[in-house]
């Protein structure tokens, strides 16, 4: 049998901390979530006026020949010497992990490393960590004035 109080439960005896309703999840990064409220990561759930969030990029940028333009040379090379002009075509490639650091203010912490493979989804990662960092500052803001 469980009966609840304001903000506990009890079952059997013990009393269990509630958190309310979970509202929609306003930002995914990797396995960590957040909403108006609570962040929730695989290492526990926390106010998310209480944490911290810091990202690290650990990415890495290349700058390569496409296999395209290699073989216009060679196909091209006995016709027309204009077609080195083809070696001139670069790409870039972005690869490697974002690191998002989550720390509560009691001491716990949670590593996401983020697989980054263009320069794209580089960029939407830290719009979520940034926005996830706006979460927590308006959710600062708020306790505040409260």
């Amino acid at each position: 049998m469980v009966r609840r109080t304001a903000g506990t439960a009890r079952v059997r005896g013990v009393s269990i901390q509630t958190f309310g309703q979970p509202g929609p999840t306003l930002v995914q990064l990797g396995n960590v979530t957040a909403n108006e409220a609570w962040v929730v990561t695989p290492a526990g759930t926390w106010p998310i006026a209480e944490v911290n969030v810091t990202t690290v990029d650990q990415t890495n940028s290349t700058s390569h020949t496409p296999a395209w333009a290699i073989v216009l040379v060679v196909v091209f090379i006995w016709f027309f010497l204009l077609s080195l002009l083809f070696l001139l075509a670069r790409e870039v490639r972005v690869g490697g992990y974002i690191a998002i650091h989550i720390s509560a203010r009691n001491g716990q912490t949670y590593t996401e490393q983020v697989p980054v493979y263009s320069a794209q989804q580089r960029a939407d990662v830290f719009a979520r960590a940034g926005y996830l960092q706006a979460l927590i500052g308006h959710a600062r803001a708020v306790r505040g004035q409260g």
